[in-house]
């Protein structure tokens, strides 16, 4: 629902100064090398460069500045001549080099090529250069960046020569950047003010042409001007080919040469010689297929493909603005016009007209000729007025030819056909331009119909559900466009502003559900914006939108328009496009809009990018300037903008906006409890309207009709409204609650979690009125006074509130105190309410169980004592019966929410003092041993999350907890028991914050080390809610330093390591938790070595540094940890996860030196701890770790004292070491055996000198070479093992 928290651009702007500044530091180095052979320091280009450093500064560097590419600006002249000097120098020096070896041209690249492709880690400097060129060229346009580029006219045939060798060579292709930029650099030589002739070499002149074309390259369709006694320029012969060659790519060489064939057809001496005619009729040929067919009888048309029309329309097109400010063009007009018309206007049967404008680039470069053929037609009449029937005639055809369209199902064409309308109307007389604008409106007035509506005003409103959203896009766009270059005139004002209005709320959905009304939305906000810059104070003033005198001023009501539009839409664009236009309506038209300066300031640019922020503060605050916005938006709230929105999300947050927009106005209404009565009452009529099939709309209704009652707490505490307003509405609300209570009970809906959810908030927020009328006896004596005096509860305060059992029991006390019967309709709303929780509790959606759960402890709250018991215990039978036919791993949502609903109205029990109060705990903990779903678990540790029931019953519910510690049961789906851990570690931390001093350290103690080894292993959701609630026991200094670490940092393992040394718990646990440092060591460490082996690469790499770090810090720490890890082989022989990690942190401490420096371990033990490990299992990744082990300890160097303390049990776990690497060699599975031979191996290479048990690095260590060991005879394996007296 929501747009990125940080806005990109912001982020940009901040980090700008850091990637311009590395820009500016690589450039330099990346294009240019020491000049080894030379003096002085010079630095020459580099053939090559590193594929990986250009992606680096294209991709990381320049590409985020596509959204502000202004910010480049003043760096650019200092880049890019540094650029096209390496280019140059580049294409220069390899020319001149292989010229004085005698190589040709063509070799010169060849060569380069073939060395510059060995490795795809470089690639050649001009491909490098030609990619940041046209990254450049994208992000500021390659008219800003053409300009920089060297304008010497010495390299056009440099230039060419190139691009015709990159052809010739299949070895030297070029990439398309390479491409793209020479091709757009030989458009700048273009630009030259010299003829051709002059500066083309005598080698690249062609001969006379004298009617023949020998010597002239053949261009399909292209005649070569038959000028007499006259040369063509050897630039000019060498530069068409290759233009037009690529006016028909797919890619950016088509935008060159385009730019390329346009400079050179309008240069002067070229269409003195004849180039621009020839080029003209030869794309007049082109755009006829049957001509050119006929003309290349051997060719097909199949070769044909739209991207070739488009160059040759682009051609067009670039010609006919060039030529905008001359007649050039003039005689070509008409049979331009008659040509791109009818091809463009052709049926679908003829076949090469669907070929040529099949793609939307076609159809809008067609329109783009069009524009500049009428345009000029246009311009010519004002001047000559012959012929002027024949032109109004083209101009009227070209007008029909965009009004059809502004319907293409593509936005490319759209908006070419749209902004070519308004330039031609720019151009028309004002009488034409009107006819235009009517055509456009009345355009907009086809298929809108008008239907009854009770809810509307005048009984009666729009439908635009048949109109055409594509057209309706092209239409806006274009009255955009024409206000936007003041077409219209101010007698057109008042249709265009109705236009603008009912495209700002437009809306569609496609069949699939998305949005295809967010164009013409946009479209009118540009247009709105367009209006009030264009137009003058006293036109807008002057314009009346409605016949009576009271009606507010075009400008308020556009103002009001806009501050729904960026308050409520769902697109991000559109908020933001409204903003920026009612800053301009206010800015350009001050005191015309009430508290204009402060609602451009509430409803700011910024402000409403996150939907929620503009839904929740942006349309509140526009409220508390002026009461019409807060009516409009609520208007516009019960629309498709808020309760009518797809997004459920979106609804809930425009139903709490609907009940704080209506708190803020009936704060400002002289009877604010009438003001709610009015909101109540507009959305029960919009319910009753509904169907049944809108269960999205009733969805949203009913939420805001919560959020309303939830503003009646506030309202009455303020004292304001008199006790008959304040009773009519307690009694209409109670009405309408069972009104939709028995609605949902009788009535089957297409998505019943919505309506669920919906009616379960309304049951929550109906607690103030339930209060209220349960005190109906004090209502009606204060009937006539000024306020009610009794204290109300908003329902989410009740339910939300972690301090509510105080609350809930004064309520209770109150209510069951009392002699006065509880009315008839608070136990008629008790009882649908039951009866529809009974269904709803058992759904599996998390927002209707947390819902429904909430609205059974304000049912429980005001059913009487004994049918409150009867509740309880119906709920109890409920969570006692377990489901069949569910696995362990499986996933059931029966009886789930009834958790929830019990833990949560456990307080009314406690209070009423109910004999079911210890049935409660009994129940859970009989559903806990007797079903083993883990779903169920989660559920019923997630109730007990955050309740009074875990507080008063610690005893029942810990061995629970512990239970839920240690659940790591996997299947299928994965570990799908840290689900269970990851809610018992909540229940554990709201436990321990909330228990008693007293008892305080025995309920830490029996849950703190399972904490600790939850905070240590590899899943970082689980590590993340371990770390929270390990930091409740500590002291607050040493918790807020654990809290800033990040729970995958080195840091905060080191810190989990060096706790149990440090006295950084709280002063009352220090002593009872470290009471045992051994059991703290072991719990700590199998958690750890998970992290350490297991997790990702960072988290490994994080989790050994610790480990390593904090065995350099003593040797104590080095003989507790080993021992630690010794002691879990032991005790946990048969738990996988814990017992092959920790042998991999075994080996690990081994390899790096650290597990040899314990003093207190029997290598033979550890020998045969690891040898039960490995004892007929299946597990290869374990067989592993234990080679690993076997082989670090077989290594080992024996002490130069050979009667040292500890010397003859290191020698026998040595020998049992050797004698397992032995005895696995006979493993049956070739990869144990490949592995063994793989640590002997190492061992080998590791191992120098000769001691009575370190391998001899000679002979026998190469008897393992040559071998496949793993299908090798057991023979031949025996023979090996004896030889390296592994026996």
């Amino acid at each position: 629902m929501d747009a990125p928290e940080e806005e990109l651009d912001i982020k940009l702007q901040k980090i700008s100064g850091d990637l311009i500044a590395d820009f500016d530091r690589s450039l330099v180095l990346f294009l240019r090398k020491p000049d080894r052979g030379g003096a002085g320091g010079l630095l020459v280009v580099r053939p090559r460069v590193r594929s990986r450093e250009t992606e680096r500064l294209v991709s990381s560097l320049l590409d985020p500045f596509q959204e502000v590419p202004q910010l480049l600006d003043p760096h650019l002249p200092k880049w890019l001549p540094i650029l096209a000097d390496a280019f140059l120098e580049y294409t220069q020096t390899k020319t001149k080099t292989h010229r004085r070896r005698g190589l040709d041209t063509e070799d010169v690249f060849s060569q380069t090529k073939s060395v510059s492709t060995r490795s795809e880690l470089l690639m050649p400097l001009p491909a490098a250069i030609s990619r940041i060129l046209y990254t450049l060229c994208k992000i500021r346009g390659e008219k800003v960046i053409v300009h920089f580029l060297s304008n010497e006219t010495k390299y056009l045939e440099l230039f060419l020569s190139a691009l015709e060798d990159s052809e010739r060579n299949t070895g030297n292709k070029w990439t398309w950047e390479e491409r793209y930029v020479v091709l757009l650099w030989l458009s700048h030589l273009m630009l030259a003010p010299f003829d051709l002739a002059t500066i083309s070499s005598s080698s690249s002149s062609t001969a006379a042409i004298d009617g023949e074309d020998d010597g002239l390259p053949r261009i399909r369709g292209f005649e070569w001007p038959t000028t007499r006694n006259t040369s063509l320029p050897g630039i000019t012969t060498r530069v068409l080919p290759c233009a037009i060659k690529y006016l028909a790519s797919p890619g950016k060489e088509r935008d060159a040469a385009k730019a390329l064939l346009v400079r050179l057809s309008m240069r002067r001496d070229m269409q003195e010689l004849g180039v621009l005619d020839a080029l003209v009729n030869w794309a007049l040929g082109q755009l006829r297929p049957s001509v050119a067919k006929q003309e290349n009888e051997n060719e097909t048309e199949t070769e044909r493909t739209p991207y070739h029309y488009i160059g040759v329309l682009s051609f067009l097109s670039g010609i006919l603005v060039s030529s905008s400010d001359t007649s050039d063009m003039d005689r070509y007009l008409s049979k331009l016009f008659y040509t791109v018309h009818s091809s463009a206007s052709a049926s679908a049967d003829d076949e090469s007209s669907n070929i040529m404008f099949s793609s939307a680039l076609a159809r809008k470069t067609g329109i783009k000729v069009i524009r500049a053929i009428a345009v000029l037609t246009l311009r010519n009449n004002s001047a000559v007025n012959d012929d002027m029937t024949s032109s109004m005639e083209l101009v009227e055809t070209t007008i029909g030819f965009f009004l059809e369209n502004l319907a293409d199902n593509d936005t490319p064409v759209r908006f070419a056909a749209s902004k070519a309308l308004s330039i031609i109307t720019l151009k028309l007389d004002a009488d034409m331009a009107s006819q235009v604008v009517e055509a456009v409106i009345e355009s907009l007035s086809r298929n809108v119909l008008w239907i009854k509506d009770p809810t509307a005003v005048a009984g009666r409103r729009k439908d635009l559900s048949a109109v055409n959203p594509l057209e309706w896009h092209g239409l806006m766009l274009t009255l955009s466009h024409l206000l936007y270059r003041r077409s219209p005139p101010a007698s057109n004002l008042p249709d265009i502003v109705h236009a603008l209005i009912m495209g700002l709320s437009f809306e569609r959905r496609s069949a699939s559900g998305t949005s295809v009304g967010t164009n013409v939305r946009d479209a009118a906000c540009f247009g709105i914006w367009a209006l009030a810059r264009r137009y003058s104070t006293a036109e807008l003033l002057a314009v009346r939108l409605y016949k009576t005198s009271s009606s507010p001023s075009v400008l308020q009501i556009l103002a009001t328009e806009l501050v729904i539009a960026a308050s409520l839409d769902p697109a991000g664009n559109i908020r933001r496009g409204s903003s920026a236009a009612l800053q301009e309506l206010v800015g350009r038209h001050p005191d015309t809009v009430e508290k204009g300066i402060w609602l451009v300031q509430a409803v700011d640019y910024h402000s409403v990018a996150l939907r929620s922020r503009a839904l929740r503060e942006v349309a509140l605050g526009a409220t508390k300037l002026a009461d019409q916005y807060g009516e409009a938006i609520l208007d516009a709230l019960l629309g498709w903008r808020g309760v009518g929105d797809v997004d459920a999300a979106a609804r809930r947050a425009a139903g709490l906006s609907f009940g704080k927009i209506t708190a803020e106005l009936a704060n400002s209404h002289k009877d604010p409890v009438q003001r709610l009565a009015r909101s109540v009452s507009l959305v029960l009529g919009r319910l009753r309207a509904l169907q049944v099939r809108q269960v999205e709309e009733r969805h949203g209704l009913v939420l805001s009709l919560a959020a309303v009652l939830d503003s009646l707490p506030g309202v009455v505490e303020a004292r304001k409204g008199g006790g008959g307003a304040f009773g009519g509405f307690v009694q209409t609300s109670i009405a309408a609650l069972v009104e939709i209570l028995a609605d949902c009970q009788t009535k089957t809906y297409r998505r019943p979690e919505l309506i669920a959810e919906a009616v379960s908030r309304l049951i929550i927020s109906a607690f103030p009125v339930l209060q209220a009328a349960s005190f109906d006896d004090a209502v009606q004596e204060k009937e006539e006074q000024e306020p009610w005096n009794i204290k109300l509860v908003p329902g989410p305060v009740l339910v939300t509130d972690r301090d509510n059992a105080g609350i809930i029991s004064s309520l209770v006390d109150a209510l069951y105190s009392t002699t006065t019967p509880v009315p008839d309709s608070v136990k008629k709303v008790v009882h649908l309410a039951h009866a529809n929780l009974s269904s709803w509790l058992v759904r599996s959606e998390d927002e209707v169980l947390a819902a429904a759960s909430d609205a059974a402890l304000v049912t429980l709250v005001f059913s009487g004592k004994t049918e409150c018991e009867s509740i309880v215990r119906e709920w109890v039978t409920k969570i006692r019966q377990r489901p069949s036919g569910v696995a362990r791993g499986g996933s059931t949502a029966a009886a789930s929410g009834y958790f929830s609903a019990l833990t949560k109205t456990y307080q009314v029990v406690r209070t009423l003092a109910l004999p079911d109060e210890k049935l409660i705990a009994e129940a859970i903990n009989e559903r806990w041993r007797n079903d083993k779903v883990v779903d169920t678990h989660v559920a019923i540790l997630q109730s007990l999350t955050q309740t009074d029931t875990l507080k008063y019953n610690v005893g029942e519910f810990i061995g629970l907890i512990e239970q839920g510690l240690d659940d790591y049961y996997t299947n299928a789906r994965g570990d799908v028991g840290s689900l269970v851990r990851l809610q018992a570690i909540r229940a554990t931390r709201w436990l321990w914050e909330e228990c008693s001093l007293e008892g305080w350290p025995t309920v830490v103690s029996r849950l703190f080390l399972k904490i600790l080894r939850l905070s240590a292993e590899k899943l970082d959701r689980v590590r993340v809610e371990g770390q929270a609630t390990l930091a409740v026991v500590l002291k607050p200094e040493h918790a807020t330093k654990l809290r800033k670490d990040t729970f995958s940092s080195r840091a905060y393992f080191c810190f989990l390591l060096d706790l149990l040394s440090h006295d950084w718990l709280d002063n009352a646990l220090i002593t009872p938790l470290k009471a045992n440092p051994e059991k703290w060591m072991e719990e700590l460490l199998v958690g750890l070595v998970s992290s350490a082996d297991t997790g990702n690469e960072e988290l490994v790499i994080a989790t050994r540094a610790a480990l390593c770090d904090f065995c350099e810090t003593s040797p104590s720490n080095v003989d507790a940890v080993c021992a630690a890890l010794v002691r879990n082989l032991k005790s946990q022989q048969t738990q996988d996860r814990v017992l092959v990690p920790t042998l991999e942190v075994v080996a690990f401490l081994f390899h790096v030196g650290i597990f040899t420096r314990c003093r207190t371990v029997d290598y033979k033990k550890l020998c045969l701890q690891v040898q039960k490990a490995a004892y007929k299992t299946g597990n290869v990744r374990k067989i592993e770790a234990c080679v690993r082990v076997y082989g670090a300890i077989a290594g080992l160097l024996l002490d130069e004292d050979k009667s040292s303390s500890g010397q003859s049990g290191k020698t026998e776990g040595i020998k049992e070491a050797r004698r397992r690497l032995g005895a696995l060699m006979l493993h049956p599975w070739p990869r144990v055996r490949s592995l063994v031979v793989d640590e002997l191996w190492g061992l080998s290479m590791s191992v120098s000198g000769e001691t009575p048990t370190s391998f001899v690095a000679d002979a026998p260590a190469e008897q393992l070479k040559g071998v496949d060991w793993g299908k090798a005879e057991k023979g031949a394996v025996k023979t090996l093992v004896a030889s390296l007296r592994l026996d």
